[in-house]
């Protein structure tokens, strides 16, 4: 074979290869598999919108927007998008925006485009407005002075609501925002799933994961085995009862940590057989908080001796609380004058102690718990019957209810005085029962305008006890917050505030 023939084919070999060797390599690269962290819930929501009732909750947990403030791990806040925040005097509060931050469609986060909407918020969202309480905001270059309406103590608080997520408001609806967080929209189909991908320009560094898929799951049941099969990369929707499938299992890890999240009932001051304080003792006496935790709940909770848990300067043994007592359950009712009929209920002028109660289904807990409390209530001769419905928003707004066993995050801002104004103020949105005390409300009042940490946990308890006193609620148990993840996700964080999610560090281990 001639020279010239060798290198000919030589050249054709060692082309052969290289050919392949490019081939390898490409078809290795489109098999690098993409990150997608797929995020299991049952809850759905409609809106991205932080200005459309609580969708600003759902985008700040997916990655999309983030507030000038957030909480940290001890509840405390701190500086997020701003660079600072200082209170110069009761109802004057400075911010500097933090510099080469862009929202997801590559314009400028600027002083004035911050301005633009925290004003759109207050003037779409009510409870934006009276949360922030904004009179003016004048801006400086990267700074904004903000002067409130009355003092403010909790300004830097409310900084951190999802409501004050900020947003480019150049274009934004129910489906279309532009936020600043480490991931952006790519398709969203409402009260369904969520697909985010990473935002290469991500002020705080690109995020590690490719995509972050929100999975929403209606039934309790197909989230669970989805998890189980592997489908799921992580959830916080596990109930307590079906945890132990996913203990000592190598596959996973379970990460709990407490929350203010409380359990409680509400009780309408308008039936007449809960506006007797007797019969609301009776009932709250009645109820075995601790077996609720730690057997039906499989340890997710602990008993509540108030609204807020124990962790917090304001809670546990700093208010007191009577507990699990059949017997004095049934003299208190003795004492309303209710007596036991001939078929073990109780009757007061021919009529018999009958209660409704009733709940919803997208806290997996609480159907768990209204059969229970049925249970305890009828062994103390009250006739209870259980309304188990989708939603009792619209219930509880009418005010035609007996009781209804609830969920509320009680400080999801690090400070008691918004779920006391909400729920224990005569006039509070969340205040459903319709519970009046003149005292509280002096003290609530008191509590908006101080600025001193320890007197305002002073007046957090006098309030919390004073409706303790009147058994004005009934307090079951604060949820721990845990978490089911697979055990190659990594940095995914379980908060207490019950807020964040997904972040930039948060990735899939190969």
């Amino acid at each position: 074979m001639s020279k010239i023939k060798k290198f000919k084919l030589g050249s054709l070999i060692a082309l052969s290869f290289l050919i392949l060797a490019l081939f390898s390599a490409t078809e290795l690269r489109a098999a690098d598999p993409v990150k997608d962290l797929k995020f299991g819930t049952t809850f759905s929501y409609a809106s991205f919108d932080p200005a459309n009732d609580f969708a600003g909750w759902f985008s700040v947990e997916i990655g999309l927007i983030e507030t000038l403030a957030r909480l940290d791990e001890r509840m405390s806040p701190v500086p997020w998008l701003a660079e600072s925040i200082e209170n110069v005097d009761p109802t004057t509060w400075k911010v500097t925006v933090k510099d080469k931050i862009t929202f997801h469609n590559g314009q400028p986060v600027t002083a004035q485009a911050v301005k633009a909407s925290l004003e759109r918020v207050i003037g779409m969202l009510d409870r934006a407005k009276d949360g922030l309480l904004i009179d003016s905001i004048a801006v400086d270059g990267r700074t904004l002075t903000i002067k409130t309406t009355k003092p403010h103590p909790t300004f830097i608080n409310a900084l951190c609501d999802p409501y004050s997520s900020i947003v480019f408001t150049g274009e934004i609806s129910d489906l279309v925002v532009y936020g600043t967080g480490p991931f952006k929209i790519d398709t969203f189909r409402p009260n369904g799933n969520a697909n985010m991908v990473r935002y290469d320009d991500y002020w705080d560094g690109a995020a590690k994961l490719d995509r972050f898929t929100y999975v929403y799951l209606a039934d309790v049941g197909t989230l669970t085995m989805a998890m189980q099969a592997g489908e799921l990369d992580a959830t916080l929707n596990v109930p307590g009862p079906s945890r132990h499938l996913f203990v000592n299992n190598p596959d996973f890890v379970i990460n709990s940590v407490p929350s203010s999240r409380v359990l409680f009932m509400y009780y309408n001051y308008k039936n007449p057989f809960l506006s007797d304080k007797n019969v609301r003792r009776a009932v709250n006496l009645a109820l075995d908080k601790k077996t609720f935790c730690d057997v039906l709940l499989s340890g997710s909770c602990l008993p509540a001796a108030g609204l807020f848990p124990a962790y917090l300067p304001y809670a546990g043994d700093k208010v007191k609380s009577e507990g699990y007592d059949v017997e004095a359950a049934k003299a208190a009712l003795d004492a309303a004058g209710y007596k036991v009929g001939p078929n073990g209920i109780r009757q007061k002028d021919g009529k018999n102690l009958s209660l409704t109660v009733y709940t919803y289904t997208s806290r997996v807990e609480l159907p768990i718990l209204a059969e229970a409390i049925q249970a305890q209530l009828t062994e103390i001769g009250i006739e209870t019957k259980l309304d188990i419905m989708e939603s009792v928003e619209e219930r509880l707004g009418s005010g035609d209810f007996d009781i209804v066993i609830y969920s509320l995050v009680t400080t999801p801002l690090g400070d008691p005085f918004t779920m006391l104004d909400n729920l224990i103020k005569s006039s509070g949105v969340y205040n459903y029962g319709k519970y009046d005390d003149p005292e509280s409300d002096k003290e609530i009042a008191q509590m908006a305008g101080e600025f001193d940490l320890q007197k305002r946990a002073q007046l957090a308890i006098s309030v919390q006890q004073r409706a303790l006193d009147d058994n004005a609620f009934g307090f079951l148990g604060h949820l721990s917050r845990t978490q089911i993840t697979k055990k190659r996700v990594v940095d995914l964080p379980n908060h207490p505030s019950d807020i964040y999610g997904v972040t930039n560090k948060t990735d899939l281990k190969q």
